[in-house]
């Protein structure tokens, strides 16, 4: 029989307290989170949570093979200790803290996540980790830990409605500095914190985000959500130890607005935007990823994909220019990557390898793969330019900004052109099918998981809202080999 949450209750002159709050930006979103309960969320924002967090499940279990999970572990050996919270890529258990930590590194390291345009990052990497972890260490309900997702899922995004896009142009990675709310607000759910917990813990965490676009490209980035997830998760559990903050630090003159965007360039109406619309989770801005590498280059990517339809071969090119969103660029202007990570964030090579091979897979970006002869006579092909040319566009460029143009020169003389229209990932009007799932959980857990496990495990996480205890299905993600 599910279980649904009711908040703790406050402590004796809470009421007053929370008065005194005088209904601060925190303080209205924990009100906003509160009202959000299993039993009032939709049967879409409920199948699309759940696709979101297989996907993320998935991409752990890869990213748990990666170098920076194992370089992560060795740093934090002489502090392992013993849990109930499972560390992804083994059997071991860890403390909360700990296994929240390593599991959200990992679950960035291939990225390969999903992606939400309020937020203007990875929403889900900075949740299931913190849901799977305190989760399994409660013994809290699939239910529990579902509508915990959702209810960080809402606040991350709302937070992104008042920054963004100033947040994400100056440089921040929204996924670490706008996921650390998210990922508060998810444990306060678990921790059953009332909504002055809550606003306690979103105003601890607003002193723990951090994050730059800088060092995209390298273990650091993988280790923002690591440290994302750690630090909410702490947020939250200080809060409810009795841990006090500014309520108020949102919106104070030296808080968390003015210090990462400047009070004059963030939209505090905007906070509760499109409310009584629909939960953050079920807009049409949340996507999965198709491809493995940066979401900013998937507009060319599947431009390329429609020009090879065509006929188009690596060898009829002479020249190929990409046109795409000015956002998209800075991180992914990359002409010459010089590591299999960095190829991740190289808006030419995803689309030369969109020509050499079709859809873009797992083994494109490891080894040397990005040394290979024929992907590098493509790069050198190859131009970059923003769109549009001109401030008087600037509504073409928001209408516009997850899409591309390209231009292929032939050496026959002919121009060939093909646009990709705005797209984030694969949702909204154009979900990723069930056999759709099951292939890319398969591709990403298969180097982890042998085939029974994978469908058992797949297969588990389909009925989430129904698990007793969400350790059950931990233990299936369990490598023993």
């Amino acid at each position: 029989m599910e279980r649904t949450l009711e908040p703790r209750a406050s402590a004796p002159g809470a009421a007053a307290d929370q008065q005194a709050l005088q209904a601060t930006v925190a303080q209205k979103l924990a009100e906003h989170l509160a009202a959000i309960q299993i039993n009032n969320i939709s049967a879409k924002a409920k199948q699309v949570a759940i696709s979101c967090i297989i996907d993320t499940i998935g991409v752990t279990l890869l990213g748990a093979t990666e170098p920076v999970v194992s370089v992560l572990q060795k740093a934090l050996a002489a502090d392992v200790t013993q849990g109930k919270a499972l560390v992804f890529g083994g059997r071991r258990r860890a403390g909360v803290l700990e296994a929240a930590f390593v599991n959200g590194t990992a679950s960035h390291a291939a990225d390969y996540d999903d992606m939400a345009h309020a937020m203007g990052g990875h929403p889900s990497v900075t949740l299931v980790p913190v849901i799977f972890a305190l989760g399994e260490s409660l013994g809290s309900t699939g239910a529990e830990v579902l509508e915990a997702y959702v209810v960080g899922f809402e606040a991350e995004c709302r937070i992104g409605h008042v920054v963004n896009p100033d947040h994400y142009e100056r440089g921040w990675h929204p996924t670490s500095t706008i996921g650390v709310f998210g990922a508060a607000a998810a444990a306060a759910r678990l921790l059953k914190l009332d909504v002055r917990g809550t606003t306690t813990a979103l105003a601890i965490a607003a002193s723990l985000g951090s994050g730059v676009k800088a060092n995209f490209g390298t273990m650091t980035k993988p280790l923002h959500v690591g440290q994302c997830v750690r630090n909410g998760l702490m947020a939250a559990q200080l809060a409810a130890g009795g841990f006090t903050a500014n309520p108020g630090v949102l919106e104070h003159k030296q808080g968390y607005f003015q210090a990462y965007d400047g009070l004059a360039n963030v939209h505090i109406d905007h906070l509760l935007i499109g409310v009584g619309e629909g939960l953050e989770v079920e807009q049409d801005s949340v996507g999965v990823k198709q491809f493995p590498c940066c979401g900013s280059t998937h507009p060319a990517v599947r431009g390329m994909l429609a020009l090879r339809s065509q006929g188009l071969k690596p060898d009829d090119v002479e020249s190929i220019e990409i046109m795409t969103n000015r956002r998209r660029l800075p991180h992914t202007n990359n002409p010459n990557p010089q590591s299999a990570l960095g190829a991740k964030f190289s808006i030419q090579y995803a689309t030369a390898r969109a020509l050499i091979d079709g859809a873009p897979r797992l083994r494109h970006f490891e080894g040397e793969a990005f040394l290979e002869p024929a992907v590098r006579e493509l790069l050198a092909k190859t131009s970059v330019a923003a769109y549009p040319p001109t401030i008087e566009a600037a509504a073409h460029e928001e209408v516009n900004e997850m899409a591309a143009d390209l231009t292929v020169v032939t050496k026959a003389g002919k121009t060939l052109h093909s646009h990709a229209p705005h797209q984030l990932g694969r949702g909204g009007a154009d979900p990723m099918s069930i056999d759709e799932m099951l292939e890319k959980y398969t591709d990403c857990a298969s180097r982890l998981l042998p085939p029974s496990q994978i469908d058992a495990s797949f297969k588990a996480l389909q009925q989430l809202e129904a698990c007793r205890n969400v350790a059950e299905i931990a233990q299936l993600f369990e490598v023993t080999a």
